[in-house]
């Protein structure tokens, strides 16, 4: 087994009265001590019964997420979910250095989110979405109890917009604590039997901004989600009753309105995770370039597209984009923008991943080359898998010199 180590990467503070969000978590390696219990009388210390406690959560950047009361058990975020909140998952999930993800959705009583077909849904003021990071031990083997906390993110949809509130979990795996400041946690994982050593990172705000972020088209910016979109949630999930549509329980629950009737006339991102990269050689030509426009429109299209931090790259890369007679936007024979390119001079090269700054970018963990910049100290070896296969099966093109 071999050992692959990964060099500490100092992460700058961010401002204390500012929280992260982005793509990296703080860590269960123990991110600093915990915080001062609030004062007899603060809005963090109302939660009591199976309640959440909705005005903290509207109000206050509490120090730990317990004070919330989101779930039965205050240790165990992955499930048991407090106020009616509903776990939900994604076709193609965003990688983040081999971590699970526990998604959760909670809706202010009575209101719903409003059905897009691109963006993201519409939701309600007093919405909260949590994600929840866990380094499992062996990629092999998943689940809660097989894996270390990590951190929990809030985004939470207050009067004046979306905030992040990062947590980072206790030593003791206890509770999670705000952590404005983020860091690097020191984390060890196996995958396919080798052993690798990192130190996965709570981004600063400005990093977080930069995933999260879009432009209104008036010189200004907002800060929105990244996964909760028709594409990616038109899935089967299995609940207590076995597996379900999901779009069709949020519809059943009153979560979500105005929805086409038929699910399956929604262009859905076909599923793609690490297991998946076995069925690479058998896919037709068709089901790669469906599979990798996915992967890039999950993973970088929040970024690579008109309204996002990267529009000036030129680069789009959204799934519902079409790529015949746009090939230049997604990348092919197009010189890049924003990056030197070292010895490579295209974004794609068609029939040739090797000579392509999209799979170099992609199979980099260097800082300045490795891409996404953000979100991952890792490479995504399944991803690269797939993005390499997509570039080698395109008819093969001289790109202008």
């Amino acid at each position: 087994m071999r050992t692959r180590l990964f060099p500490v990467m100092l992460l700058g503070l961010a401002g204390a009265a500012l929280t992260a969000c982005g793509g990296g978590g703080g860590g269960g390696g123990g991110g600093g001590g915990p915080e001062e219990p609030p004062p007899t009388g603060d809005v963090c210390s109302e939660a009591s019964g199976d309640q959440i406690n909705h005005d903290a959560l509207m109000q206050k950047n509490c120090p730990r997420l317990s004070d919330y009361n989101l779930f039965t058990d205050a240790a165990n975020p992955t499930t048991d979910a407090h106020g009616g909140g509903l776990r939900y998952e994604l076709t193609t999930p965003l990688f983040t250095d081999y971590t699970s993800k526990y998604r959760f959705v909670f809706l202010p009583e009575g209101e719903s989110a409003a059905y897009t077909e691109s963006e993201v849904f519409d939701f309600p003021v007093g919405t909260v979405i949590i994600k929840t990071f866990s380094l499992p031990a062996d990629t092999a083997h998943r689940g809660f109890e097989n894996e270390t906390l990590l951190e929990t993110r809030l985004l939470i949809h207050r009067e004046n917009g979306w905030i992040a509130i990062p947590y980072v979990w206790n030593e003791t795996h206890t509770d999670a604590v705000l952590k404005v400041a983020g860091g690097p946690i020191p984390s060890t994982l196996i995958h396919n039997g080798e052993q690798i050593e990192f130190n996965y990172r709570v981004p600063d705000t400005n990093q977080c901004l930069q995933c999260h972020q879009k432009n209104d088209g008036n010189g200004g910016r907002f800060m929105s989600l990244i996964g909760p979109k028709a594409r990616l949630l038109n899935r089967d999930v299995d609940y207590d009753e076995g597996p379900q549509s999901q779009l069709q329980v949020w519809i059943d629950a009153g979560m979500l309105t105005g929805a086409p009737a038929d699910l399956n006339s929604i262009d859905t991102i076909p599923a793609y995770n690490d297991e998946n990269v076995a069925d690479i050689p058998g896919m037709t030509s068709q089901q790669l370039h469906q599979a990798a426009k996915g992967y890039l429109d999950i993973n970088c299209a929040h970024c690579h597209r008109p309204i996002g931090s990267a529009s000036n790259t030129g680069l789009r890369l959204e799934y519902d984009r079409a790529f015949e007679g746009h090939e230049s936007e997604h990348g092919v024979c197009k010189r890049p923008i924003a990056y030197g390119g070292g010895s490579l001079s295209f974004d794609i090269v068609p029939g040739d991943a090797e000579q392509s700054i999209l799979h170099f970018r992609m199979a980099s963990d260097v800082p300045g080359d490795r891409m996404p910049e953000i979100g991952r100290i890792l490479v995504h070896e399944e991803g690269v898998a797939l993005i390499e296969a997509w570039i080698n099966d395109m008819t093969p093109q001289s790109c202008a010199p």
